[in-house]
């Protein structure tokens, strides 16, 4: 018997002791099956080593895949949104089940995930018997060609504050890694941990539409560039560019901007803006596009907007006056001099910031130094208003204030259509 020959008998007999998944065996009998007969010919000995040989190589590297691929994720039900939760029912998940001990003796384990173009899921557990300390805050996701950050994550506890379960989305991986690796920190001892655990590429839910926008939006400060959609799954996605010199002058961000699916809002998720070299770069994902898909388009129905008012309120009062800056209401609270400087303390809808605001004394400005703090606060009718704490560098009471614009929430009411 030769060496090759030897070789071959102990791996036939290592093959008959193991027993593939019940999946595989049903997918090679189907697809056996629907083989045409044909007449056999007689194949070449050196024909046949070298397909043994290559089978062995397939089948030792594909049987791991075949062990965590489509696996129903249990125990997460809570924490599942809809969407997430039916693709679980369809076992669209695949199992990793892989621990790391930290150092205080909690077990952090992972139990799956789910992936596609858009994102990845990861589902995880944390368990101590002797309780547990703060939540671990997963930050990255490495492999080849991948340097994925976490984007958002819930959680929910036991009863018995000893076992957490979990959920983090990142950004999607490379279809090229085979394997992942997830860095994460541990507040209660501010230590860094990292764990490995394998990733089947072939086994992340298809692309269902992917389709370029390239359309403007164009606002009071700027524009808006709204480049892809790719619907996968578990998410839709838009990206674009912006270039808005005021975006983040108010907290509304992409609230205002809704996907149209049959005519109807769709829920929206998140959204990120991240800088570049030519202007912001912004994602803003939305629910799974629902089946029957007729018309898709964009609405930018509320953005940050620009005002230049140009206003003067003269101050007759020491005490709480309002004013009207072309239909935008300014309740100016309190005006005094403390040890720090001059204070007034100035409220507002919680969308509106006042911009380049001076005081006048006799016959010159003094410019704002600097916003001291701000909060929310509910007049007696129940309306909410945001307060701030305004300091001026002069220790002399004011006889105007002055404000030259406003940023505020705007209505634009503009669509753009997706073709399909």
């Amino acid at each position: 018997m030769s060496e090759l020959e030897r070789q071959l008998a102990e791996e036939k007999r290592r093959l008959e002791k193991t027993t593939a998944p019940k999946e595989l065996e049903e997918r090679l009998r189907t697809a056996l099956e629907k083989i045409p007969k044909r007449q056999r010919k007689r194949i070449p000995k050196w024909v046949s080593v070298v397909a043994a040989l290559l089978i062995l190589f397939v089948v030792g590297y594909q049987y791991d895949a075949f062990a965590y691929y489509g696996k129903k994720l249990l125990g997460f039900e809570e924490i599942m949104p809809a969407t997430l939760a039916q693709l679980n029912e369809s076992d669209k998940g695949q199992s990793i089940d892989r621990k790391i001990m930290l150092t205080d003796g909690t077990e952090l384990r992972l139990e799956g995930l789910m992936t596609d173009e858009n994102q990845l899921v990861l589902y995880y557990t944390l368990s101590n018997p002797e309780g547990l300390g703060e939540d671990i805050s997963l930050m990255k996701l490495t492999g080849l060609f991948t340097n994925s950050s976490s984007r958002f994550g819930t959680s929910s506890m036991n009863e018995e504050g000893t076992e957490l379960k979990g959920m983090q989305t990142f950004e999607p991986v490379s279809p090229f890694a085979k394997k992942l690796t997830l860095e994460f920190h541990d507040s209660n001892i501010q230590d860094w941990f990292e764990i490995t655990f394998p990733y089947d590429p072939k086994a992340a839910m298809q692309t269902e539409l992917k389709k370029a926008i390239k359309k403007n939006v164009q606002v009071d400060q700027g524009s808006i560039r709204f480049d892809s959609i790719t619907a996968t799954p578990s998410q839709t996605t838009i990206k674009g560019k912006l270039k808005v010199d005021n975006f983040d002058r108010i907290p509304l961000g992409f609230d205002g901007v809704k996907l149209l699916v049959n005519g109807v809002p769709m829920d929206q998720i998140s959204g990120s803006v991240s800088s570049a070299f030519n202007g912001d770069i912004f994602t803003i994902d939305f629910d799974a596009l629902p089946e029957g898909l007729n018309s898709l388009a964009l609405a930018v129905d509320r953005f940050v907007g620009y005002k230049h008012v140009d206003e003067t309120i003269i101050l007759t009062s020491r005490e709480e006056m309002s004013a009207d800056l072309e239909g935008e209401e300014v309740n100016i609270r309190k005006v005094e001099v403390t040890s720090e400087g001059l204070e007034i303390i100035v409220a507002t809808d919680g969308n509106i910031l006042l911009d380049n605001v001076a005081v006048q004394i006799d016959d010159h400005k003094v410019p704002l130094q600097t916003t001291l703090r701000q909060n929310y606060v509910t007049d007696e009718k129940g309306k909410e208003y945001k307060e701030r704490i305004l300091l001026f560098d002069t220790n002399q009471l004011p006889d105007a204030f002055l404000v030259e614009g406003l940023h505020y929430e705007k209505e634009y009411n503009k669509i753009i259509k997706i073709p399909l």
